[in-house]
């Protein structure tokens, strides 16, 4: 590193995933980070950090199949074994796991955004 570059500042991890989980800009946590449903924004309306740059692809469906796999099968299973509950119960969890996935979609995009925006990961 040559005097005149000076280094690229630090980018706080747990910060930026938090903000983009609560849909805002991971850079200022004002602007929101997803617009519509989990459609990302271009640019921060608020600071103008281009996010566009950071593309998640598939990553957060992955993470909430993965969360809801981890948590629902088990209880989907230790349910079917009670037959005093009948089908009613699996019906809940059903739908139970069908309504995290749905709430938590959006938030795990844009705490992907986050992600990759503090390590500086664009898409190339």
């Amino acid at each position: 590193m040559s005097h005149d570059e000076t280094p690229a500042p630090t980018r706080a991890l747990g910060r930026a995933i938090m903000r983009g989980f609560i849909g805002r800009c991971p850079a200022c946590g004002q602007g929101p980070v997803i617009r519509g449903y989990i459609s990302p924004v271009a640019a921060c309306s608020a600071c103008g950090e281009a996010l566009a740059r950071y593309q998640t692809a598939d990553f957060a469906p992955y993470i909430v199949t993965f969360f809801i796999g981890l948590v629902f099968t088990p209880l989907t299973f230790v349910l079917s074994l009670d037959e005093a509950l009948g089908d009613w119960a699996l019906y809940l969890t059903v739908g139970a796991a069908l309504l995290t996935a749905i709430l938590l979609l959006p938030r795990t995009k844009g705490a992907a955004i986050g992600l990759l925006w503090a390590l500086d990961i664009p898409n190339t």
